[in-house]
């Protein structure tokens, strides 16, 4: 069965894998934390408790798309809890990515699916998700959610200027 779990140690092997997977293939559009460097579920619990944060960070509760039957991490989602006014503008409410070799699957379509559930139940009434404007991936994901391109907005980002699409949606 596919479902949206809080992260734990039954799936960290596979996380572990995930990430392996990223930097193999050179992917960037998201990052899994390195799990060998440190205990990504102590950052998992800082964020969603909003303690131990760097400066302008927001608290956020990350989730993952597993497959129970075969232990198998998909993907991860986070959601966060607030918008700073650079998240209004890169970033947004949430951020995800699914491993590698289970890309085109629809897995993105329906992990969203269900985080944009949990953001209702989390009090999230009017949600922003964001993506660089030649992430067409995402840009479909996006669109088979229902969520509506407000506009495309220019953007610094470590020097470089990226044109983002700005999806938000009613819960």
């Amino acid at each position: 069965m596919i479902r949206l779990t809080e992260p734990n140690e039954k799936y960290l092997k596979s996380y572990i894998e995930a990430y392996d997977e990223y930097e193999d293939n050179h992917v960037t559009t998201y990052a899994f934390n390195d799990a060998r460097s440190y205990d990504i579920f102590v950052k998992y619990d800082n964020y969603r408790n909003e303690r131990n944060l760097k400066p302008n960070r927001v608290g956020a509760s990350y989730f993952w798309l597993v497959d129970n039957e075969k232990d198998l991490f998909i993907g991860e989602i986070s959601i966060r809890h607030n918008l700073t006014d650079a998240l209004l503008q890169y970033g947004g409410h949430i951020g995800y990515g699914i491993r590698y070799s289970e890309w085109n699957k629809g897995y993105g379509t329906f992990m969203l699916k269900l985080a944009l559930e949990k953001a209702k139940k989390m009090g999230i009434s009017k949600i922003l998700i964001t993506c660089d404007d030649d992430n067409y991936a995402s840009a479909k994901i996006m669109g088979k959610n229902d969520m509506v391109l407000q506009d495309k907005v220019e953007n610094l980002i470590d020097g470089q200027k990226i044109l983002t699409r700005r999806y938000w949606k009613t819960l």
